[in-house]
């Protein structure tokens, strides 16, 4: 093989053939990068491609661009989103399998899924490698699609019914702000509309229509209210949720990435507890290229605990 040029990783034209290691290592490259703000609303920076680049090639010799890069992240993406799209609401009787890297369950469940997402048979045997990854780097794109409902038409529907399972599901697309609960002059609200038509009544400026005034803004106060302890519950209630989910996820990540750091048994013990325990230190160990690990976690235990 002739020399790679690191710039810009070797002959374009050239197809490049990823295994799932290199998949791997790409995954994690993306995740480093976004955790040092190498992606900025969304979008990759030009020097985060080219580090990633840098890294690939360093580590795997071959010939690779930015071009290609995109290209399997494209590709990556595409597989992802289609899983996702099925599995993404929790479907009942389902688990995921770490070791198979699949969602499993017995075969009388999947049958009704099938029939009703025909796509979802292809998920029975296909694993799909890196994915509690990959919903860190690419779930959130799933809101932004063409279906996507609007800001105006979130805050319509739940001024006029705010439930826990509507926010439920908003907030699984990370898509709760303050400005969902905005009062805007439309027609979302029979309740606020109500309240402010009265208060701009001719004889709003008597005594009695002063009265009533506070009386409805005290409703319209309890109705905007009652919108976000329905939020705050639904953040809880889901937090726990997804507490315990990545909790046993990143637990069996752990484990996995210590077979490869060369750890004794005591000190792997010892290791695991101590980045389980503190979720920024195992955010770090994760976010950085493989070879440096076992250097990232010595350095990160070797410091005071305060």
């Amino acid at each position: 093989m002739g020399k790679i040029s690191k710039k810009n990783g070797g002959d374009p034209s050239k197809e490049v053939q990823w295994s799932s290691v290199m998949d791997d290592a790409l995954v994690d490259a993306f995740l480093y990068q976004v955790n040092i703000g190498g992606r900025v609303n969304g979008t990759f920076t030009s020097k985060g491609y080219d580090d990633i680049v840098k890294e690939l090639v360093e580590k795997f010799h071959m010939e690779i661009n930015k071009d290609k890069v995109k290209n399997r992240q494209n590709t990556l993406k595409k597989n992802f989103h289609e899983c996702y799209d099925i599995f993404k609401d929790g479907l009942s009787g389902f688990g995921w399998n770490d070791s198979l890297n699949m969602w499993t369950t017995e075969l009388e469940v999947w049958e009704p899924l099938i029939a009703s997402k025909p796509a979802a048979k292809k998920w029975m045997t296909t694993p799909i490698p890196n994915y509690s990854k990959m919903a860190q780097l690419w779930a959130k794109d799933r809101a932004k699609g063409d279906h996507a409902e609007t800001a105006k038409e979130k805050r319509a529907r739940y001024a006029a019914s705010t439930t826990i399972d509507e926010i439920d599901d908003l907030i699984s697309q990370n898509e709760v702000y303050l400005e969902n609960f905005e009062v805007e002059d439309d027609q979302s609200s029979p309740q606020i509309n109500v309240a402010r038509s009265r208060v701009t009544s001719q004889d709003a400026m008597s005594s009695k229509s002063k009265k009533r005034r506070l009386a409805e803004d005290d409703e319209l106060g309890n109705v905007i209210s009652q919108s976000f302890d329905n939020v705050s519950k639904a953040i809880d209630r889901m937090t726990e949720g997804m507490t315990k989910c990545f909790s046993k996820s990143y637990g069996a990540e752990v484990h996995t990435a210590f077979d490869v750091l060369d750890l004794d048994p005591i000190s792997k013990t010892e290791a695991y507890i101590f980045l389980m325990e503190n979720p920024t230190y195992k955010e770090m160990f994760f976010g950085c290229p493989d070879h440096e690990r076992k250097c990232v976690l010595l350095t990160l235990m070797s410091r005071p605990k305060n």
